[in-house]
């Protein structure tokens, strides 16, 4: 209740705040004081080399610890002074392995930062806005990752964002208790708000970098790309971004990628009764090591996005296929061996009798129809249609489904490649790192990899991050392609469009917007890059409509 004497301080601060975000809109970015104002108070960045600031562990929400643990994340604590913000925040509660390689140097619950690279001198300027959603299947990564480093695509006029956000059980536990709590009658899907609420920061906050927000486009690779599609399916997402990139994935899937409410909450209901636990306030009480190293003994990837009637109405085909999702251009893409052969094989050896039972495995009476679709008689015809199939059934339908389902209108432009450069490999001195153990897994991971286009192959290629991912032999041609592939990224995110100038002059091959039609162009991006048709269509029709029985 307001009195008397508190309405003059309430006029007073009122007056701070406007006249102190007028200063903020005037604000030079400088290499002088390398230090801009945003919600929760000043932070301050360093400057490389090449004249990019970064500004690294910005916190765009309070921290999720105790009673905030699975809710929807709240607006980020403010702070006295300048912060530093030379150093990336801590990356999420997970357990990964030597295949994931973090610059965050620790690991915490606390972990709703993102990090923004800017070449701008001014928040006068607008500059156009790139937001980099990292993968991980949504239990693994963060935005420290060496692969999604911004400077480069700074140093092109980008504003550019990578972001944390809660992954597994933190990110995507659904519970009854939860559902009853939450006011909107559903649970889960915390780390696709945080998402939300790190758009929602970035549209109040990026002008002070000289970003323009209403010219954001969002990304990401593999679950990033998910989430993309995710966010263009959502309600809360609306004028949030203006630009969609996916890059291998997203929720739309023969298999079940976004699970009903019910299934979700009943997979925290077993969760709560493994940890022992009769509340969710004593499962809130839980150290979260002790609680993801719960959930690691099971099936450490059972939650997963869902219906909570929230973010997601519904399932985001349905929106799609009812043609409700935001309508922004897109441009998306898969690689051309997204999954290797051993992946269906597992430890088994690559032959014909054994591609025979693991087909027959998981497509059950359809795995003639499967096997006639996918042939394969010698060891090395077995080995190239395990991998296609994998391929398809893990990465490539998913996203050839978000292409034809958004391109069906045809109101807004959708642009479709396919990574084809063949990856080098490891380098000598990555490969020799580490003990016995891992000097073997990685000399076999390298036999795997090189030479064919893998999953998450592409990224640094996009980003123009060959320099910064300094683990792999590159040679020149990976350099000329990814100058061919970040100047068609960074043209779509200044115009919605990749075709316009390359960068350091080189020409770009015209990249035709993607139709359903027969013709289905899209780009094969390589040292080469064409546009062809598409020529894998009907095996995605019948791919669809397959029964998996896994």
């Amino acid at each position: 209740m307001f009195t008397k004497k508190t309405i003059p301080l309430l006029l007073t601060l009122h007056l701070f705040l406007i006249f102190s975000d007028t200063f903020a809109r005037n604000e030079k970015i400088s290499s002088a004081n390398k230090a801009v104002t945003v919600t929760g108070g000043r932070v301050q960045g360093s400057l490389s080399d090449n004249g990019v600031l970064s500004f690294r562990g910005i916190p765009y929400a309070a921290p999720p610890v105790g009673e905030w643990r699975w809710k929807a994340p709240q607006p980020p604590v403010p702070w006295k002074g300048t912060r530093n913000a030379e150093h990336f925040g801590p990356r999420p509660i997970q357990d990964s392995n030597l295949l994931y390689e973090f610059r965050s140097t620790d690991m915490s619950e606390d972990c709703l930062y993102l990090n923004v690279w800017t070449a701008a001198r001014s928040n006068q300027e607008k500059r156009p806005v790139y937001v980099f959603i990292h993968g991980g299947s949504f239990i693994h990564g963060d935005g420290s990752q060496p692969a999604y480093d911004g400077e480069s695509m700074a140093e092109q006029g980008i504003v550019y964002v990578s972001i944390n956000y809660r992954l597994g059980v933190f990110g995507f536990m659904s519970h009854p208790e939860l559902s009853q709590e939450s006011g909107y009658g559903g649970s889960g899907n915390y780390g696709l708000l945080d998402q939300v609420a790190a758009l929602e920061w970035i549209k109040k906050n990026i002008s002070q970098f000289g970003g323009d927000p209403n010219r954001v486009t969002i990304g990401g690779e593999s679950v990033g790309a998910q989430s993309v599609s995710a966010h263009m399916a959502s309600p809360l997402s609306k004028g949030l971004f203006t630009g969609a990139i996916a890059e291998s994935g997203s929720l739309i899937d023969v298999r079940t990628m976004v699970l009903p409410l019910k299934k979700s909450e009943a997979l925290g209901t077993e969760l709560s009764g493994l940890s022992k636990s009769k509340t969710i306030a004593q499962m809130r009480s839980m150290p979260a090591e002790k609680l993801l190293k719960l959930v690691e003994k099971g099936n450490p990837r059972r939650f997963r996005p869902v219906v909570d009637g929230y973010f997601l109405k519904e399932n985001p085909e349905k929106t799609f296929m009812e043609s409700r999702q935001i309508n922004v251009p897109l441009l998306v893409g898969w690689n051309a061996q997204e999954v290797p052969a051993a992946a269906l094989f597992r430890l088994r050896r690559i032959n014909a009798k054994n591609y025979k039972a693991a087909v027959e495995k998981i497509y059950g009476e359809r795995a003639d129809e499967v096997l006639a679709r996918y042939p394969g008689e010698t060891n090395a015809e077995v080995k190239q249609a395990a991998s296609e199939l994998m391929s398809d059934r893990l990465i490539n339908y998913s996203s050839w489904k978000l292409a034809e389902l958004h391109a069906k209108d045809q109101s807004a432009p959708v642009y479709r490649y396919l990574f084809a450069h063949p990856h080098p490999g490891l380098n000598l001195r990555t490969i020799r790192e580490g003990n016995v153990f891992q000097v073997l897994i990685k000399k076999l991971l390298n036999k795997v990899i090189t030479g064919t286009s893998f999953h998450a192959s592409e990224i640094e290629y996009a980003l123009g991050n060959l320099e910064v991912q300094d683990n792999y032999a590159w040679k020149a041609e990976d350099h000329q392609v990814s100058r061919q592939m970040q100047s068609y990224f960074v043209n779509f995110i200044r115009s919605g469009n990749p075709n316009g100038a390359g960068i350091d002059g080189i020409s770009l091959t015209n990249w035709p917007a993607y139709h359903n039609g027969n013709k289905g162009e899209f780009l094969r991006i390589g040292i080469n890059s064409k546009a062809e048709a598409d020529a894998t269509k009907e095996r995605y029709l019948f791919f669809q409509h397959l029964n998996e029985t896994e």
